[in-house]
């Protein structure tokens, strides 16, 4: 009962932080918990300091779970490391950069650097998306075994965006053999993307340098921005440990 307890008040923790405010009604149906008992776990998190309800009576989480969240991140210890070189790619290419963690069949976006400019692509710094839905994590999945892209596969469908197994498979082959997954956005269809996969001293991956620009951009700076990811995603790889990797021309 008690580890029954704990995964659903973690399940509801996530929802509520993964979504933005959000309704009872709709936090129940995104947790599969009835509304009574999705309330008693709501308020006791409230008693806790970790959501609160606003005053539409939509549900939150506070600054608590943010703090809890920053301090995972620096103890990783590729928060600094990994803004060197988004800092980087942004200065050369006047766009926004990002880098994005693996963890648990996902890409969480760690640190960011955007551009001063009005018209830019933004990046929600802790947003969890899944291996398939965006180019970091398709850099990622490039480089796992078979059953963790159709786990992939499977999370996807789940979601109501099915994808065709071979399509899939080949274009994760293509990624692996240019280095690079690249291609316009899958969920904001306005921005075309570019990531690389970062791996650390054991040669696993570890999670991907990319870039996001409008699309009418693209065509103008594609070479400089696939070069730039490759070049600081491979000096990341070799900050964390793995030899550099020596390309063909």
């Amino acid at each position: 009962m008690a580890e029954g307890s704990i995964a659903r008040t973690l399940r509801v923790l996530e929802a509520v932080c993964d979504h933005g405010p959000e309704t009872l009604k709709v936090l129940s149906e995104r947790t599969e918990l009835a509304p009574p008992t999705l309330l008693r776990i709501l308020r006791l998190m409230a008693d806790e300091g970790y959501v609160v309800q606003q005053a539409d009576r939509t549900w939150r989480g506070t600054m608590l779970v943010w703090r809890l969240g920053c301090a995972v991140n620096t103890s990783v210890g590729l928060s600094a490391i990994s803004r060197e070189h988004t800092d980087r790619l942004t200065a050369e290419l006047d766009e926004t950069s990002v880098y994005a963690v693996y963890e648990q069949g996902a890409v969480t976006y760690a640190a960011h650097s955007e551009p001063v400019k009005p018209v830019r692509a933004h990046v929600r710094l802790g947003q969890r998306y899944r291996l398939l839905a965006v180019t970091t994590g398709q850099a990622v999945l490039a480089q796992l075994d078979e059953p963790s892209v159709e786990r992939a596969l499977a999370e996807q469908a789940e979601n109501g965006d099915p994808r065709d197994p071979e399509q899939v498979a080949a274009m994760l082959a293509e990624i692996r053999r240019r280095g690079y997954a690249v291609g316009p956005g899958v969920r904001w269809p306005d921005l075309w993307g570019c990531a690389a996969p970062v791996f650390d001293a054991t040669g696993d991956v570890v999670g991907a340098l990319g870039m996001s620009i409008p699309t009418a951009r693209a065509e103008e700076i594609r070479d400089r921005v696939v070069a730039g990811v490759l070049r600081e995603a491979e000096a990341m790889s070799t900050r964390l440990g793995r030899p550099a990797v020596v390309r063909e021309a």
